[in-house]
């Protein structure tokens, strides 16, 4: 013991790398878990969940103040980092020492990840959009956070996906609060950053004065919406969405000479909007003024558009192909910054060389670059599939805004990118595609999957499963699971769902409860067409669960009982299942509110949570917009069980805005009620990963 102890202490200092230390205490034992950094802590909370979780302890939490002496001794090893607390259960302090040595081995024999053996940026981007669309916020960071520290993208890239991070798993006063973000408005930026900061002005600063129903002072709206993101919206071209509208029109009311032409096209573009009524000026007419004929004249005017077309018509001459390169800068995407770029490449050589050889139309030039893959970009996926791309997922994320997703034209392509797919995944292109793919499936699922991509979607959710999935890996394949289910599909391809959730029985462990849970769960929520494949599937699984009895987190084994219960197949009779679990709460509570977009889950849920807590009021509501019942359900609620997925609503942004608690405000990434069930039971046990 006094050996391990010895290598313990060895890794705190000087290598500074998370450990782990025992301590007896009045008869009892403890280990604490000791990192120096929060990337450090997120690793260290996953190995001791699987070492020293159940049954050798009831659970782990992080220690952030403590009148206890030896709590305070293992802040004080650690002062700037995380400190995790384990209660070893009497009788089992044998093994808790056996584990610990396993894990002591396992870390000498892990490889460091040092220069020789780095991750390419293209598998790190993976790793955060995979995360971002299962909504895991801690692996997400954790992969950002490598792409800083090896500078695999520049410093401005790397706010972008801060933005992108927070705006899919965050609240809207994190983007404007965020230290890192300071100035981001100031910045040339891609379309889908303006709008995911247009969203969030709107939801701080526009929905709360246009839902108070009174004489509003837009210019003081404006003000404050200046104040924190100073030049947000300034052109049309930015106005892809109704909060960039909004966002334009109250920053012209600041303006000494507001733009009247630029006023009446976005009047044009929301007509009944009342925030875009009651924001532009009175004289703003119909008919536009005189608008400059020129290039130079009409970038001057802030419509960039016109100015590239204007530019492009005058032909490859050094002044045209400048206003042209400032105008694709402001305008922000990937098809403008090709159209330039070739402009650019038209130029006789000694034109070329000398426009880029001054020092601002040179950084123009760079941006323009880094938007595209060798000055080119592909024009659909299956244009991607087929070439040959740069690796970036950040990249294709920004491409595939272009490319507009119509059930028609899916309905077409669908077969075609289900054979290119499973080609790509096995030739040269695997590696650009699988990193892809989950930007691939944000793109198909997001705002609701048409029928026609229900084919491609049980095809992509096979190929998830049977390439060696992680945890991040199966989460996201929740996603598409939930879609079809929603959607519906045939007989064949509810089988082919089946199958690969059957093939990944065997490859299962107790640190994927959560996961297999959520998949019945799912599956029992939708009527199906092969019942007896079905039952067969729950009854395979109910035999691989049974096995982990004894290594089941509580909440795991909570949820788990009740989706075995559903179909009436015995799971367990223990302890640490069903109501017995309520009784070892740490958070009060008497009232729990649920929103959720899928209206039976959060009806089971409800359910379930009643039988875990019978004087607990449950109330549920599945809008989509805001109303004074969800507003009133928030404020009711003790805790408030927000199940969101990557897209925002208004009701979701309307509950954060309501909430007086954020610490009571769980939003819940995970798919089906058992997601919801068991954010609250983590939550109540004080789990610190909740």
């Amino acid at each position: 013991m006094q050996d391990l102890v010895g290598l313990l202490t060895a890794r705190l200092q000087p290598s500074g790398v998370r450990t782990v230390l025992p301590a007896r205490v009045s008869g009892g034992t403890r280990w604490y878990g000791l990192a120096p950094s929060d990337r450090e802590a997120r690793l260290l909370r996953e190995e001791l969940r699987c070492w020293l979780g159940p049954p050798i302890s009831v659970r782990a939490r992080d220690i952030r103040g403590s009148s206890d002496p030896v709590d305070q001794a293992a802040l004080d090893l650690v002062p700037s980092g995380v400190v995790v607390r384990i209660d070893v259960v009497d009788g089992w302090q044998a093994d808790a020492r056996s584990n610990v040595a396993s894990l002591t081995d396992t870390w000498s024999l892990a490889p460091d990840r040092g220069v020789d053996q780095p991750r390419p940026v293209g598998r790190v981007l993976r790793q955060f959009y995979e995360a971002v669309l299962a909504g895991d916020r801690s692996v997400a960071e954790a992969a950002l956070d490598e792409i800083k520290a090896r500078a695999l993208l520049n410093s401005t890239n790397v706010r972008f996906l801060r933005v992108e991070l927070l705006s899919a798993l965050g609240q809207p006063e994190e983007l404007r609060d965020d230290p890192s973000l300071r100035g981001i408005s100031l910045l040339a930026r891609p379309q889908a950053v303006t709008e995911h900061l247009a969203a969030a002005a709107n939801a701080l600063l526009v929905e709360p004065v246009r839902e108070a129903g009174i004489s509003n002072d837009w210019v003081q709206v404006a003000d404050a919406l200046e104040d924190a993101w100073p030049g947000l919206v300034t052109h049309r071209e930015q106005v892809t969405t109704l909060p960039a509208a909004r966002c334009l029109v109250l920053r012209e009311l600041l303006a000494l000479e507001p733009r009247l032409w630029l006023l009446t096209q976005v009047a044009e573009l929301h007509p009944d909007d009342p925030v875009v009524i009651a924001a532009i000026p009175s004289r703003v007419v119909p008919a536009a003024p005189q608008r400059s004929p020129t290039a130079l004249g009409l970038y001057h005017d802030g419509d960039y558009w016109e100015a590239l077309l204007s530019a492009e018509s005058e032909g490859p001459t050094r002044s045209a192909a400048s206003v042209a390169l400032a105008a694709a800068v402001n305008i922000g995407d990937s098809a403008s910054a090709v159209r330039v770029l070739a402009m650019l490449d038209a130029l006789p050589a000694a034109d070329h060389e000398q426009l880029i050889a001054s020092s601002v139309e040179r950084a123009f030039y760079e941006q323009l670059l880094a938007r595209t893959s060798e000055a080119r970009v592909p024009t659909s996926w299956l244009d991607w599939l087929r070439g040959e791309w740069a690796d970036r997922p950040d990249l294709l994320a920004e491409w595939a805004t272009q490319w507009h997703r119509t059930p028609e034209a899916l309905d077409q392509d669908a077969g075609l990118l289900a054979e290119e797919l499973l080609d790509a995944l096995n030739d040269a292109r695997r590696g650009r595609v699988r990193n892809g793919l989950p930007v691939f499936v944000e793109w198909l699922v997001e705002d609701g999957l048409p029928p026609s991509g229900v084919g491609l979607a049980a095809t992509i959710f096979d190929i998830l499963l049977s390439s060696e999935p992680g945890r991040i890996e199966r989460q996201v394949s929740l996603a598409l699971l939930e879609e079809v289910l929603v959607v519906g599909c045939t007989s064949q391809e509810y089988v082919e769902l089946l199958d690969a959730v059957s093939r990944q029985l065997p490859l299962l462990g107790p640190r994927d409860a959560a996961w297999l849970a959520q998949c019945l769960d799912l599956f029992l929520l939708f009527s199906s067409p092969d019942m007896s494949r079905r039952g067969a599937l729950v009854a395979d699984a109910s035999g691989i669960a049974t096995a982990w009895i004894d290594r089941l987190e509580p909440a795991d084994s909570a949820v788990l009982h009740f989706v075995f219960a559903d179909v009436g197949v015995s799971f367990t009779t223990s302890p640490t299942g069903g109501a017995a679990h309520a009784q070892r709460v740490v958070q009060e509570f008497h009232s729990v509110g649920i929103y959720s977009l899928l209206e039976g889950a959060a009806r089971v849920a409800a359910d379930r949570i009643r039988a875990l807590f019978p004087t607990v009021e449950v109330r549920t509501s599945s809008g989509r917009v805001n109303s004074d019942a969800l507003r009133a359900l928030v404020h009711g609620a003790d805790v408030m069980l927000v199940q969101t997925s990557h897209a925002k609503h208004a009701a979701t942004q309307a509950i954060g805005m309501a909430s007086s608690d954020p610490t009571r405000l769980l939003l819940v990434h995970g798919r089906g009620s058992t997601a919801l069930v068991r954010a609250l039971l983590a939550w109540a046990q004080g789990d610190p990963a909740t």
